[in-house]
């Protein structure tokens, strides 16, 4: 579950499996020179998702895993590792251990990694069947993606609005 337009193409979201050899192996190839595209906030959001993510505003990275912990009953982690630009984040959830982790680009400023976490968050919420189930078949991953990403921004246009959008220590 990749965040804005990136879809569920990346090998990791594919295979459904994250180690921490293959982040490393990807981060050695990572250039730094590669640039993140920074989408503007969006004129509208859905009423229905405003709502939902009331509830989600002002919680920290910690609040926000207890939350969600409670909702999907799964032990709920976040894990940041450098990640080429055009892949925010992933989820991965084991259901018979019971837990589910959230990988985050590291290389993302503060404020974007809380804009993948809440997009990652939506997907655990709403997406039970995950990015493998539906990459075989013929569903349009679209509507997941533009309604994680309307809830992100629902969650933290606060934020945005007091400017901390554009400072890199956003969330430390």
């Amino acid at each position: 579950m990749c965040t804005w337009s990136t879809g569920c193409s990346t090998p990791l979201c594919r295979t459904g499996k994250a180690s921490r050899s293959v982040a490393g192996q990807r981060a050695s190839k990572i250039s730094d020179e590669e640039e993140f595209v920074f989408p503007p906030p969006p004129r509208y959001v859905e009423p229905s998702i405003l709502k939902e993510a009331a509830e989600w505003q002002g919680l920290d990275e910690f609040e926000a895993l207890a939350k969600l912990e409670e909702r999907i009953a799964l032990e709920a982690e976040t894990a940041r590792v450098p990640m080429s630009a055009d892949i925010w984040g992933f989820t991965y959830t084991n259901r018979k251990l019971r837990r589910c982790r959230i990988h985050l680009n590291s290389r993302l400023p503060r404020f974007w990694q809380s804009f993948a976490l809440f997009h990652e968050i939506h997907h655990l919420l709403h997406d039970s069947r995950g990015c493998y189930f539906w990459s075989q078949t013929n569903a349009n991953m679209n509507g997941y993606e533009y309604q994680a990403d309307q809830f992100a921004w629902a969650v933290l246009m606060r934020e945005w609005d007091e400017g901390d959008g554009e400072d890199e220590e956003f969330g430390e």
